[in-house]
């Protein structure tokens, strides 16, 4: 299998397990070029890149429009002139292809409790790119969150919030009220929040957090975009019911993100 193949091969293993990675193939070649039309990488944030098409200042600059592309989400053919702009004394001029491949949309669940063990499992098949984020070892497992991502990390988990922010919806629903507080005002203090915020909780819940938020220095009207009680109705109790509820409104969400 050639080394090009083998790219194909990984993006195909990446894919099918819905992990979200930028594809880079070079589609044409003029004059002088490290390498050919049909050569490919794989570029994903935090895991580095698989392969190469051409190394040096090239590939620099293709990487940086490779994070773009993964920040929103699309795709883009650019050309590079290696003597002018590349700084490679080949000289020659390269058309690369970058797209995004995985999941529109991207959810992020903070806390792995009863509720968002069942969320999971009812939206393992719908098109999220699923992550959860709790710092307890023993609830935040692989064997409890089987087709989720996991951080142990609650600033891990706001800090991955800044890609791609208008693709994403967070849920919080920890265990505890003043965690609540504190993940809802650093969702809402970053200059992108994510395009929807949900809370699991009561409507006395929703006023006590919501006064202290607004206390803290959020403005009023980014308070207000929170929705809480998540969900789309009562549908009872128990987590797998109250997860069908919140499935439910994150999938109409979903829809109406890709509407736009």
């Amino acid at each position: 299998m050639s080394i090009d193949a083998n790219i194909l091969h990984a993006a195909g293993q990446l894919a099918a397990t819905g992990q979200p990675f930028v594809l880079l193939t070079v589609i044409a070649t003029k004059g002088s070029a490290p390498r050919e039309p049909g050569a490919r990488m794989i570029w994903r944030p935090g895991d580095g890149f698989i392969g190469t098409i051409g190394g040096g200042q090239f590939e620099h600059l293709a990487l940086g429009t490779a994070e773009r592309i993964f920040r929103d989400r699309s795709c883009t053919t650019e050309q590079f002139v290696l003597g002018a702009e590349a700084e490679q004394c080949c000289g020659g001029v390269m058309d690369v292809f970058i797209e995004y491949i995985g999941p529109a949309q991207r959810l992020i669940i903070f806390g792995a409790g009863h509720v968002s063990q069942a969320l999971t499992q009812l939206l393992s098949a719908a098109p999220f790119e699923l992550i959860i984020a709790d710092d307890r070892p023993d609830w935040n497992t692989a064997d409890r969150f089987p087709t989720a991502q996991r951080l142990t990390d609650y600033e891990a988990a706001l800090r991955a919030l800044r890609i791609a922010p208008a693709a994403t919806l967070a849920c919080v629903m920890t265990c505890s009220h003043d965690t609540d507080f504190d993940l809802l005002r650093g969702l809402l203090s970053l200059d992108s929040p994510p395009a929807f915020v949900g809370l699991i909780g009561s409507k006395s819940k929703r006023v006590s957090l919501f006064t202290r938020l607004v206390a803290s220095g959020i403005a009023q009207e980014r308070v207000q975009t929170i929705h809480c009680p998540i969900g789309v109705g009562d549908t009872g109790k128990e987590p797998d019911l109250l997860a069908i509820s919140i499935a439910a409104q994150l999938l109409i969400e979903a829809k109406k993100l890709a509407a736009l």
